[in-house]
C-alpha cells in the first residue's frame, strides 16, 4: 500500500497517542493514496457507518472524494417492519414505506460523517435478494421478485437507475457505471466470507465489476480494494471482553490481511452520532452495532487470487 493522505496520516496518529504503546495493535496501520478518490459499497443503510464511519469521516475531513453506494434500502426486514408498524402482515408497500425511512436514516447519517449528498448513491435493489441475483437471476430475461415488496424493480423514484430490473447483470452494469463514474483509488465493500449472504453478495458484484473494468483500463488496475467484515458466528467480541476491535480469527480469515485505522476521541464521537440516525436498526439489533462503536476499525486485503475466482463466476 502507498503513503496515506497527510490528514488522515495526522488523525491516526492523535489517536495513538490516546492509547499508549501498550496497547499497540498486532495488525498493521491502514495506509492509503495520496489524494485518493474512494467508493464504498454498503449492502444495507448502516454498514457504511458501522464499518467504515471513522474511515469516511477521516476523508472528508481532508477533503478526499468519497462516495458511498447502498446496495439495497434495507427494505426487507420484517421483523423491523412489524415492530414498528405493530402488525402481524405488513404489506409490499409497507416494506417500501420502510425502505424510504432506512433511505432517510442513511442521508442523515452520511451528512453527519461528511459526504456531499450528491456522492450518496441508492439502487433500490432487493434486501434479502442479492445472494439470488447473482446465483439464480443474472439473466436480464429472468428476474428476481422481493418477496418483501413484490417487486422486480428499484420502487423507490429516486433510485441511482428506477428502470432497472432485479437481476445480476443489470446491477452489475449499476456498479460498473458508479465506478466509471467516480474512478476510484480505493474501493471498500464487504468481505466475500461475511456470512450475511447480501454482505458477500456485493462482494461478489463488486469484485466482478471492478475486474471487468480493470480488464478494459477503465478504472487504474492497482486500485486498491479494502474489505470489512460485519457479520461472523464469533466476532466481533463484545466491549467488555476488548476495547479494541481485534481482528477475525485467523483460521476462518487466512486469505486475508487486516490492517487498523486509529480513530481520535472526537471521531469516536461523531461515528457515534452518525449511527444513532439509524433509530430503525437501534431498535431491533442495538448489540450488534455498538460492538463497532470502537477506537478503532478494521479492513482487509484479501489474496487477488480468491477475487479472481469471484470475478471469473459469471
Amino acid at each position: 500500500m502507498r503513503t496515506i493522505a497527510g490528514a488522515v496520516l495526522a488523525a491516526a496518529c492523535m489517536a495513538r497517542s490516546t492509547y499508549g504503546a501498550a496497547t499497540e495493535p498486532a495488525v498493521e496501520p491502514l495506509k492509503l493514496p495520496e489524494r485518493p478518490r474512494v467508493i464504498v459499497f454498503a449492502p444495507h443503510p448502516d454498514d457504511e457507518t458501522i464499518a467504515a464511519g471513522g474511515l469516511i469521516q477521516q476523508l472528508t475531513h481532508a477533503h478526499a472524494d468519497v462516495h458511498v453506494v447502498f446496495l439495497t434500502n434495507g427494505d426487507g426486514y420484517p421483523d423491523a417492519v412489524r415492530k414498528e408498524l405493530r402488525i402481524p402482515a405488513p404489506s409490499g408497500a409497507d416494506y417500501v414505506a420502510f425502505g424510504r425511512r432506512r433511505q432517510r436514516e442513511a442521508l442523515e447519517a452520511t451528512h453527519r460523517l461528511g459526504v456531499r449528498r450528491n456522492a450518496v448513491h441508492f439502487l433500490g435493489f432487493p434486501d434479502g435478494g442479492l445472494d439470488q441475483l447473482w446465483q439464480d437471476h443474472w439473466s436480464r430475461n429472468r428476474p428476481y421478485i422481493s418477496p418483501f415488496t413484490d417487486e422486480d424493480s428499484p420502487p423507490y423514484s429516486d433510485a441511482f437507475d428506477p428502470d432497472l430490473d432485479y437481476d445480476g447483470q443489470d446491477l452489475t452494469a449499476a456498479i460498473s457505471r458508479l465506478l466509471r463514474d467516480v474512478r476510484p483509488t480505493v474501493i471498500v465493500m464487504p468481505h466475500p466470507d461475511d456470512v450475511h449472504h447480501d454482505h458477500s453478495a456485493t462482494a461478489f458484484f463488486v469484485t466482478e465489476a471492478t475486474d471487468r473494468l480493470r480488464t478494459h483500463n477503465v478504472i487504474p488496475h492497482d486500485v486498491e480494494i479494502l474489505a470489512y467484515l460485519v457479520h461472523d458466528p464469533v466476532w466481533p467480541p463484545t466491549k467488555a471482553e476488548t476495547a479494541m476491535l481485534p481482528p477475525p480469527a485467523e483460521r476462518r480469515f487466512a486469505d486475508t490481511r487486516w490492517f487498523e485505522l486509529p480513530l481520535t476521541t472526537e471521531q469516536q464521537a461523531v461515528k457515534a452520532a452518525a449511527l444513532r440516525s439509524y433509530t430503525s436498526q437501534l431498535d431491533i439489533m442495538p448489540d450488534l452495532l455498538m460492538r463497532f462503536l470502537r477506537p478503532n476499525e478494521l479492513f482487509g486485503q484479501v489474496e487477488p487470487s480468491v477475487l479472481a475466482r469471484i470475478a471469473s463466476r459469471h
